[in-house]
């Protein structure tokens, strides 16, 4: 009896671990099945959501200024005030280039005085001019540091009296001599003529006896002055002043008598 008792709990106890196993079991696919369908039901949920369209709304904003603007007097004060300020930075600036023109032209000077000018400035007038360039230098970055513009004007101008004088010999001595042939070509032409006129080439009958007088004598007169510019070119020292200008050469030329040439 004792045993059947024993075995009836036991009996009752495996099944009530069963029923136990059951119901955990039940609820495990119970909760399974609910996280499915609230899944589904989301997605489906998620779908039927109509998408919403975002509308941006400008409202407009009102500034106020509480300070008054300028009166006409405070406007023409600056209005001044500006004007000079580009009338100062006007005249550092022009002040600057007076000086920087000075600068240069001791530089560039002293350049040429050894190379393309020396022959056209003697020994000693060379060392002068070179000191006088040199003390113009130092004066520059001493007591000519922040002078007006009109006195960097000066200066420069005093060091172009001896400089212009040593360009003007170099152009002329480069120029007088073409200048020269140009003129004798003129006065070949004129004689060749007169040689025509002599030989009574009919080419020239339309001229007058007082024409070719004129011609002749013309011709005696240019060949004239055209020796002396040869002769004053020929005798020219590179170092001294021209005798004779290529304009002057150039204004004889123009003068040759052509008109009745033709």
């Amino acid at each position: 009896k004792q045993w059947y008792q024993r075995r009836v709990a036991i009996t009752a106890g495996e099944n009530e671990a069963d029923l136990k196993a059951e119901k955990i079991e039940k609820a495990d696919s119970d909760d399974k099945m609910k996280v499915e369908n609230g899944s589904d039901d989301i997605i489906s949920e998620d779908k039927k959501k109509p998408k919403t369209k975002t509308k941006t709304v400008q409202n407009p904003l009102e500034v106020t200024i509480s300070k008054k603007g300028f009166t006409a007097k405070e406007l023409q004060e600056a209005v001044e005030r500006e004007n000079a300020m580009i009338s100062t930075d006007k005249l550092i600036k022009d002040r600057l280039m007076a000086k920087n023109a000075v600068e240069e032209y001791v530089y560039e000077m002293r350049d040429k005085l050894y190379s393309k000018l020396e022959n056209f400035i003697s020994e000693s007038d060379k060392d002068v001019y070179l000191a006088e360039l040199s003390k113009t230098e130092n004066w520059l970055y001493d007591e000519g540091e922040n002078c007006q513009k009109q006195v960097y004007i000066d200066k420069l101008a005093e060091l172009r009296k001896v400089g212009d004088r040593i360009m003007t010999r170099y152009t002329e001595n480069e120029g007088r001599q073409g200048a020269l042939n140009l003129l004798g070509t003129s006065l070949v032409h004129v004689r060749k003529v007169l040689d025509l006129i002599r030989n009574k080439d009919e080419k020239y009958d339309h001229l007058s006896e007082e024409d070719i007088k004129t011609l002749a004598e013309k011709d005696a007169e240019f060949q004239g002055v055209f020796n002396d510019f040869c002769n004053k070119a020929t005798s020219q020292k590179l170092d001294e002043d021209p005798l004779i200008t290529v304009a002057q050469i150039n204004l004889k030329k123009k003068k040759v008598p052509t008109a009745t040439l033709r």
